[in-house]
Order: C-alpha cells, then structure tokens, then sequence
C-alpha cells in the first residue's frame, strides 16, 4: 500500500482540489493486513469482495489474498462504504473527492470511469443501496438537522426521498432486499440527545421495515430494557437481509457483555444476530462483534457495512482487524487474509 503525497503548488479557491496534499508532504510505503471499522461486500456471482481501507476501495478474491486499490487515483479524497451492484459491474462508494461533504459516488468494477453521482456541499451521504435492476441507488443522507433516506438513479438528476426524518423517527442506515422490496434502516426512536446518551439497551435504536412497493413502513424490532432477561435488549440495527429473503441478521447489544483491553474492561458489547422471518426465532450467531457507534455520534453509521455471501451459507464481516465469513448454519468463524 502507498498513500501518495507529492508537494503541489497553492491554488486559488476557485480552482481548489480536494484531492491534492497541501504543505510539505512525503510518500509512505507499507503493507496492510489488518484494517479498522472495515466496510465489506460480497459480489453477486461469489467470486470477489470489495472494502475499505484507510481512505480507498480494494476488490480481491472470494477466497482472500492481494488486494487490488480501485481508488488510488484520487489523492488524499476519502472513499469509503463500497457496494458492488447486482450484475458486478460496478461499485457505488461514498467520497469527499469532488470537494463537497461525502457525496455518491459510482465507478466501473475495476476503478475506471468514477463519476459523481450526487453532488451536494452541505449533506453527507452514507450506505449505498442497490436496486436489482443495477440502475438506482438508495443511500442513508444526513443533512445536519434532519436524515432521510433517498433514491438517485446511477446517472445523477434529482434524488426521490422515501423516508424523511420526524421527530423521535429518524432513519439512517439502509439495506435492501435482494429482490428490491423491502429497505430494512436503522431508526433512531427519541429526539437526538447529546453524544453518549443514546442507549441501545434502552431501545434508542430499532430495526423498520419500508415496502418500496406499498410505502408501508413495518417495526421489526421493539421493546426496551425489560426485554434483557432474556439476553436481548430488544433493539437492533445494521440490519443485511439473506439472499433468499428468508433471514435477517443484525447487531444488537449484549447486556452485561464486557470486553477487555490491555487489562481494561469496557462495555457494553455487541453482537450479531440472525432472525428468522417465517418463524421469528433468533439467535445469536457471532460474539463479539466490532465496538458498535451507537452511543458516539455516527458520522459513519451504527456499524460497517457486511454482506451475506452469495450462496446464504455464510455472512462475511469484519472483526477484530481481520474479515471474517461466519457459517450461518454452525457458527463456525474463518478469516479471509488480505494483503494491501
């Protein structure tokens, strides 16, 4: 991995690149292969993975190994959250690279022809979604005082909101079923209180279900601090739905669960989840997972991005510096090595 700076000479605002270094600047050379808060996707056919790391896009193998930097051309931009569409053609991202805030973005599987697709200074998009015809894209858009959920086509114009923000009701971020119908968000379910006073094991964040087809809006989790006797806070979010629709997993905390660091203890932790949606039964499936964002303000989410595999066997998700892929059916946990 080379993060590039070269010295550039002072431009005026108006010609302002977000992407060049500024100052006295020097190249650094490393190898990664370890990340921190690593957003993962699973391409559609099984065959690559695409995640962030410290700023860029990398796509490698299914099965792990060298990773191939798609955004390495974009300076010092920030790109982060990749989403591979349903054919793997292309990958939306987020990226501060056009000079606004974080904006859509969309570029070819391989990093050619990046394009912004929405460009907007003073809002902050998060989680792109794809539709199953390759064509639209859904993204979580925080615009300071209020969140929506909104819909761009990949080509830019004017974006259709399907959820907006109320009171005690604001929506961030979103996964969409394999077949488009259902957009699964996190939900923030009292008024914004200060950094560190929204508690997760208190309800503050549940799992809603939006029909794209009907407008309807479903709760699919609820309940409080009465619910931890049975080791659920009752709350969820980060929620990825199973390729087949039949399954949903989550993250939810783990009342109690504690985590150790350099001989310190810390809390509460996190966990993910699996319910299933013909039966309602859940379980846990992976414990610990990552140190959620849900008690911090979360410029970048309640937790990275994950993906069930192709075939529903499995989910991959990143834990502990490492991507993991989690066997749905036992537990079992592998790591996918990567090299950057």
């Amino acid at each position: 991995m080379s993060l590039p700076a070269q010295p550039t000479p002072s431009t005026s605002a108006a010609t302002w690149d977000a992407t060049a270094p500024r100052g006295r600047t020097r190249l650094i050379e490393f190898t990664a292969r370890e990340g921190t808060w690593t957003s993962v996707d699973v391409s559609t056919d099984g065959s690559w993975i695409a995640f962030d790391l410290l700023g860029h896009i990398y796509r490698m193998p299914a099965a792990g190994g060298n990773a191939v930097a798609l955004t390495q051309g974009s300076g010092i931009a920030s790109n982060f959250h990749p989403r591979i569409s349903p054919d793997g053609k292309s990958v939306a991202f987020i990226s501060d690279r056009a000079g606004g805030d974080y904006n859509l973005w969309v570029m070819d599987a391989d990093g050619r022809n990046a394009h912004a697709v929405a460009v907007a200074p003073k809002l902050r998009m998060f989680f792109p979604q794809w539709t199953p015809d390759n064509q639209y894209i859904v993204v979580a858009q925080d615009g300071g005082e209020q969140r929506e959920l909104v819909m761009y086509h990949r080509d830019g114009g004017a974006g259709v909101t399907l959820l907006k923000g109320t009171e005690g009701r604001s929506p961030f971020r979103s996964s969409l079923s394999v077949d488009g119908r259902y957009l699964y968000y996190d939900v923030y379910t009292a008024p914004e209180l200060p950094m560190g006073h929204a508690d997760a094991l208190k309800g503050a964040l549940q799992l809603h279900r939006y029909d794209m087809q009907t407008g309807t809006v479903r709760a699919m989790t609820n309940g409080e601090s009465g619910q931890q006797n049975r080791g659920s806070s009752g709350g969820a979010f980060a929620a990825e739905p199973s390729p087949d629709g039949r399954w949903l997993a989550f993250i939810r905390k783990v009342p109690g669960g504690t985590l150790e660091y350099k001989g310190q203890q810390f809390g509460p932790r996190s966990a993910l989840w699996i319910r299933d949606l013909r039966s309602g039964g859940e379980r846990k499936l992976m414990d610990p997972v990552e140190m959620d964002n849900t008690e911090s303000y979360p410029l970048e989410g309640t937790y990275p991005m994950y993906r069930w595999a192709a075939d529903g066997n499995s989910i991959v998700i990143h834990q502990g510096g490492k991507i993991r892929s989690v066997n749905v059916a036992t537990g079992g946990v592998s790591t996918i090595p990567f090299t950057a």
